[in-house]
C-alpha cells in the first residue's frame, strides 16, 4: 500500500464521515483482519494484511479517545485498534 492510498483510507475513515461511521460499526463484527481487507475492498481500497498491521505498529491511537469513555471513536481508530489487538 503505498501512503497515498494510507492517506485516503485515514481520511475517508476518520471523524464524522459515513466511511467512518460503518467502519466503527463493522469492525465490532470482525474476527481477524481478513474481515477488514474485504470489508475495505468492497469500498474501493487494496490493502493487505500486513498492510494495515504496518499501518497499525505505526499509528497511535488519540489520547482524548483512550482517557474518555465517552469518546466516540472514529471507523479508522476503531480499525487501528482492532488491528493492533488481532
Amino acid at each position: 500500500m503505498t501512503n497515498a492510498d494510507m492517506d485516503r483510507l485515514k481520511s475517508d475513515a476518520s471523524g464524522n464521515t459515513g466511511l467512518s461511521a460503518v467502519l466503527a460499526e463493522a469492525v465490532e463484527g470482525f474476527s481477524s483482519t481478513d474481515d477488514a481487507v474485504r470489508f475495505l475492498a468492497s469500498r474501493g481500497f487494496e490493502v493487505t494484511a500486513s498492510d494495515l498491521a504496518a499501518a497499525a505498529s505505526d499509528a497511535e491511537t488519540p489520547a482524548e479517545a483512550e482517557e474518555s469513555e465517552e469518546a466516540e471513536e472514529d471507523g479508522y481508530v476503531a480499525l487501528m485498534r482492532f488491528v493492533r489487538q488481532s
